[in-house]
């Protein structure tokens, strides 16, 4: 190798036997101020989401045959149950999900749900994507005595309807 060649490497690479400290690459653009400067959580969906279950009033829940369908958001989640007396415990009967006026005209339809005063509760969900990982969550914490079997999503947590 040349003497020019051996002082250019040198000046380029540091001088033989100088250490030259480490230090991370930096950027030259200004960081990003937008939503999409996370993008290590780019993915990720809340970890928690607040429903809000209707009642007709404080204390009371909607009986299933009251229900009209003009009172229902489009899209959501909704649990029917009987309440328990003396002789018989209280049981989630069913947790659905969907288009709710849909769903709540074909359980009308299904002779299971009939018979009983029967309750219901239902909460939008503005995100479709998440109605089945709410769903999930419901029917996994609820344990309906019936149902279709959830999809396989993970379940994303929400308040349940007795905490409403």
């Amino acid at each position: 190798m040349s003497a020019r060649t051996a002082l250019a490497s040198e000046m380029f690479v540091g001088a033989i036997g100088e250490e030259t400290p480490l230090e991370p690459a930096r950027s030259l653009d200004p960081a990003p101020k937008h939503p999409l400067a996370d993008y290590k959580n780019w993915n990720r969906g809340p970890a928690f989401v607040q429903l809000q279950w209707s009642r007709p009033g404080d204390d009371t829940w909607w009986l299933l045959d009251h229900v009209q369908p003009a009172q229902l958001e489009p899209y959501g989640v909704f649990v029917i149950w009987r309440n328990g007396n003396v002789r018989k415990i209280s049981s989630v009967i069913y947790v659905g999900r969907g288009s709710l006026r849909d769903e709540f005209a074909r359980c009308r339809r299904d002779p299971l749900f009939r018979g009983e005063a029967l309750h219901v509760t239902w909460a939008a969900v503005s995100d479709p994507r998440m109605i089945d990982s709410i769903a999930v969550y419901l029917y996994q914490h609820l344990q309906p005595i019936w149902g279709d079997v959830p999809p396989m999503v993970p379940p994303l947590a929400c308040n349940l309807p007795l905490t409403a």
